[in-house]
């Protein structure tokens, strides 16, 4: 990623964050819908979102390179 322009790779970062902040925003619905405590939905929530944003910069880094 250091051949593309600073604000090219922000907005990259961007997309991710934003990508991984729906993925647990959807845990987090999906597991209080099932029933669970709000600590329990927050914890999955959390480790959705840690989750898709490893798999998206893995994904930047291995598409863009280092």
């Amino acid at each position: 990623m250091s051949d593309l322009p600073a604000l090219t790779r922000i907005a990259w970062l961007l997309v991710a964050a934003l990508a991984s902040v729906v993925v647990a925003l959807l845990a987090f619905m999906l597991k209080r819908g099932s029933g669970t405590g709000r600590s329990e939905a927050v914890f999955v929530a959390g480790t959705a979102f840690a989750g898709c944003m490893a798999l998206c910069l893995g994904v930047l880094a291995a598409g863009f390179g280092t």
